[in-house]
């Protein structure tokens, strides 16, 4: 096996396992708040420690990675989640579980951004951003019958960290594995975070990179609520549409690196957001279920490839230097965008449910004319 593919294997295999454990906590929510007898604002809380953790990884994993290399960065990662596992299985106080997800927030993070840095290191032929997106989209799918079995077999829920420990090791056998890619020594002054996020090209694509967070956050949060309130849907209608937009999104992240190669980044992210706002009419405009599966198919298909052609555009025009520090900017405006962007248009929605999708209108509309701004008026040198 070509030391290069073997890597992105290995690579994809730790995005899956690493979606495994972060998408774990959010279905536990009200079994964590009645096992430990707390109020709903302080339950709250809890997936916000996980955003802040990564959010703080994002700024300083680059420094982690260039001073530990990438190899023992993502080992470092991986024995925090076990820690963080072991705190919440023995964990007997509700503070020292938030102290648990807290270093799990720092672990994912430092782990995400070493194996996204890992593949965006490897020859262009393998850095395969869809399949990698991909694989974390599956670990969130396949998660939710394990975290039900655990639910209705009234297992405490803390024992799914103990599957997820078993996972890690897995991993890290298979990390072991991992051939040492190239890096370039960093300390140039163009590899700091600050020179990243203040060049103009790194910065608009990020901040499209934030509105494509809070776009898919928001729609897969509150679709099913729309669904019923403005169509009048019933309950065992909603799941059926959900889960194909997510069939739907899962197969177009999965053929996206395909399609992207085939039209260009820029062409697609310059066509597709205007599609998704055209589902997004339909589904406001629309008066029939079969409008609100339409509108709800499009905007499945038609983002799925968003995030990958993002993340792929900015990663294939840097200079390798640059790598470390580029991952650790998209890591820190995708969980700004998961934070904020989601706080503010579920603040919208509980207004009137409508706003959720007014307001990705001009997420979309962002992500499409910078894409635009970059296809017709190519700069001579996007590294200035």
């Amino acid at each position: 096996m070509h030391k290069n593919f073997k890597n992105m294997a290995i690579i994809f295999i730790g995005t899956f396992f690493l979606s495994l454990f972060s998408n774990t906590l959010s279905p536990f929510i009200t079994t964590i708040r009645s096992t430990y007898n707390v109020s709903n604002s302080v339950i709250s809380m809890l997936p916000s420690v996980v955003y802040c953790a990564s959010f703080i990884m994002s700024l300083i994993g680059a420094k982690i990675i260039i001073k530990l290399g990438l190899k023992k960065s993502l080992y470092c990662g991986l024995l925090l989640l076990i820690l963080s596992s072991i705190i919440i299985i023995f964990s007997t106080s509700f503070y020292i579980l938030l102290i648990a997800y807290f270093i799990s927030g720092l672990a994912l993070g430092l782990s995400g951004l070493s194996l996204v840095t890992l593949l965006s290191l490897l020859p262009k032929k393998y850095q395969k951003y869809g399949l990698y997106n991909a694989c974390f989209g599956l670990g969130g799918i396949l998660i939710q019958p394990i975290d039900r079995f655990i639910l209705k077999s009234g297992i405490n829920f803390s024992y799914t960290y103990i599957f997820h420990m078993l996972t890690v090791c897995i991993f890290i056998f298979l990390a072991t594995k991992l051939e040492e890619v190239s890096i370039i020594k960093f300390g140039s002054k163009e590899t700091k975070f600050i020179s990243v996020i203040s060049n103009p090209f790194t910065l608009m694509l990020c901040i499209a990179i934030f509105f494509y967070v809070g776009a898919e956050i928001s729609t897969t949060n509150w679709t099913g609520n729309f669904l019923e309130k403005y169509y009048g849907l019933s309950k065992l209608d909603v799941p059926g549409i959900l889960l194909g937009f997510w069939i739907l999104f899962t197969i177009g992240r999965t053929l996206s690196d395909i399609l992207l190669e085939k039209i260009g980044q820029l062409k697609f992210l310059s066509i597709s957001p205007i599609i998704s706002i055209l589902g997004v009419l339909i589904m406001l405009l629309g008066n029939t279920k079969l409008h609100a599966i339409i509108g709800i198919s499009i905007i499945g298909i038609t983002i799925s490839a968003i995030y990958p052609a993002i993340q792929g555009y900015i990663m294939q025009h840097i200079s390798k230097e640059q790598i470390p520090s580029t991952s650790a900017a998209m890591s820190m405006f995708n969980n700004l965008g998961a934070t904020l962007l989601t706080y503010i248009i579920g603040f919208a929605g509980g207004i009137k449910i409508t706003y959720v999708f007014i307001i990705q209108i001009f997420f979309y509309l962002y992500i499409a004319l910078v894409s635009a701004r970059y296809l017709l008026f190519k700069q001579k040198n996007i590294h200035d």
